[in-house]
């Protein structure tokens, strides 16, 4: 349970930081009236230190408890001689200095990119320990840090301007430079993705790794990226159509509502963190989908497909939001079990 709650607050802390990073180079006139956000920068960072320091905490018992080091040798141990502690410090580190640049009034002009630099190291640090960097060396953590960084800078824009704009003013500007943003880091974490799955489970056994619950939290995890399309399409392209014929209207919800479908994705990504990859000789066959599943699939296809009719018609998100949830449930049930 520890790990599950670690891995959601460095992903939440870290599209937090990110989306308010790549705020700060946008003008004002291109985006919704956000204020100086110095406080949610430092709450995502407080986040992403405490979320690192979950697995540092189970090392440090082990070293103290189990093998019987002092609290001295057990603290050095944990820092500096396993990889976790290692990675901690530079997440520690980095966020320390993250924290310190933002509250300094002197330094104004330089200050994003002080801070973007800080976020290098930070974002390694947090790749760093994930299966892909112990597993694959260098290039699992050049993968791992690229899928990370894409996904923060992208569902933090969603988190910020949904949840943090204290107006919709200029959301038709807004929209203009996010959605062709949204589209190519969107596309850069299919990329990285499709190369950190095939590291732990190749194409040809994607489908037979459902017998096992790393095999099935990656399937959690792609099917709920169907609604996330859905919203992306809702308030990239009919929320644009919506605004020429209705300027008062106010988009910020459809983004709130696209962020907790987005916080389903991350608890799945975090269960998938806390799983070991299947060894792909013990893997069975998975039983073929029958007429009956084949239903299953259909209505879950079709539940998620109200998504967008609930917005057309006008209906209140969350009933859209739960139509998605259904369905994406029915698919998974139709994909994995047999009736």
């Amino acid at each position: 349970m520890s790990g599950l709650v670690s891995e959601l607050l460095i992903y939440l802390g870290g599209a937090l930081w990110a989306g308010r990073l790549v705020l700060l180079f946008v003008t004002d006139d291109k985006k919704p009236t956000l204020g100086v956000l110095d406080g949610v920068a430092c709450v995502a960072l407080i986040s992403i230190v405490t979320g690192a320091g979950f697995p540092l905490w189970r090392v440090f018992s082990y070293f103290h408890h189990e093998l019987e080091l002092s609290i001295r040798e057990a603290i050095r141990a944990s820092l500096f001689e396993v990889r976790i502690g290692q990675y901690f410090l530079m997440v520690y580190f980095s966020a320390l200095m993250a924290i310190i640049i933002v509250f300094m009034k002197r330094i104004l002009l330089i200050k994003r990119w002080l801070l973007l630099g800080v976020t290098v190291p930070l974002f390694l640090g947090i790749s760093g320990t994930s299966h892909a960097a112990a597993k694959h060396g260098l290039l699992g953590l050049i993968l791992q840090t690229s899928h990370f960084s894409l996904m923060a800078f992208w569902v933090g824009i969603v988190f910020v301007i949904g949840w943090c704009a204290r107006d919709a003013n200029r959301w038709s500007s807004f929209l203009r430079w996010f959605s062709p943003f949204a589209q190519l880091t969107f596309l850069g974490v299919i990329v990285t993705g499709f190369f950190l799955m095939r590291q732990s489970v190749p194409l040809s056994e994607y489908r037979n790794a459902w017998n096992v619950p790393y095999g099935q939290a990656l399937l959690w995890k792609h099917l709920l990226l169907i609604p996330v399309l859905g919203y992306a399409f809702i308030n990239g392209t009919l929320v644009k159509r919506r605004l020429q014929k209705e300027p008062d209207f106010d988009p910020r919800r459809g983004l709130r509502f696209e962020s907790l479908i987005l916080c389903c994705v991350f608890l799945a990504t975090a269960a998938l963190s806390n799983l070991e990859p299947p060894d792909l000789q013990t893997l069975g066959e998975v039983t073929p989908i029958l007429w009956s599943n084949i239903v299953l699939l259909l209505t879950g296809g079709g539940s998620i497909g109200l998504l967008l009719l609930t917005y057309q018609k006008r209906l209140p998100f969350l009933l859209g939001s739960l139509f998605c949830l259904l369905g994406v449930s029915l698919l998974y049930i139709g994909l994995v079990y047999t009736l």
